[in-house]
């Protein structure tokens, strides 16, 4: 029962949380729309911040779920205009679930390490597509690329949160560093002492 309800409870949230936003909807309203007490939901030992992680969770897999059909749109053959279409895609996503998104990084540092790993994980698939394109471009250094390019979208992302902005101005607003990530290395300057 505690893993039917757990599950209940989690999609109960999502669907708050995008009517009303994460901070407007409190546990007794997400008790309430799975007809259940507050103290039922909270012998599930979740709390608000993690009921938040696993809404991200879930909302990541529905989006890795998505990438083989993001993939087969994008028909850039250059390495910087695919992966900016990809970008611009997931951007997309990430908008359409911007009540959510907004809070997640914000509530993040409350995850628990078993959130944090999941979502990580789920962050390395949602590059994959991104460390291939490197890797069959002949670049190096991929796990940094990526995660500066992870980084870099996370950063990009706030002209939507903030500005409104729609997949387009969150990629524009990252393209001229986005072109930095793509560029072969050409030797590093060691540090003197």
């Amino acid at each position: 029962m505690s893993d039917e309800l757990r599950s209940q409870v989690i999609a109960a949230a999502r669907q708050l949380f995008m009517a009303r936003g994460y901070d407007a909807v409190g546990m007794r309203e997400i008790a309430q729309a799975v007809g259940k007490q507050p103290v039922q939901v909270y012998r599930l030992a979740l709390s608000k911040s993690d009921i938040l992680a696993e809404v991200i969770i879930a909302l990541n897999e529905d989006q890795i779920a998505q990438v083989p059909v993001l993939l087969r749109r994008i028909k850039a053959r250059a390495l910087p205009e695919r992966i900016s279409a990809y970008l611009r895609e997931l951007y997309a996503l990430d908008i359409a679930s911007l009540p959510i998104r907004s809070v997640g990084a914000a509530y993040g540092w409350m995850w628990s390490p078993v959130h944090e790993a999941r979502v990580m994980r789920q962050v390395l698939q949602l590059v994959q597509p991104v460390a291939d394109w490197l890797l069959a471009a002949g670049l190096d250094d991929i796990p940094a690329r990526c995660m500066g390019l992870w980084s870099l979208y996370y950063v990009g992302y706030r002209q939507a949160v903030i500005h409104g902005g729609s997949a387009d101005d969150c990629l524009n607003s990252i393209r001229p560093s986005l072109h930095y990530f793509l560029q072969p290395a050409h030797g590093v300057a060691q540090a003197t002492p």
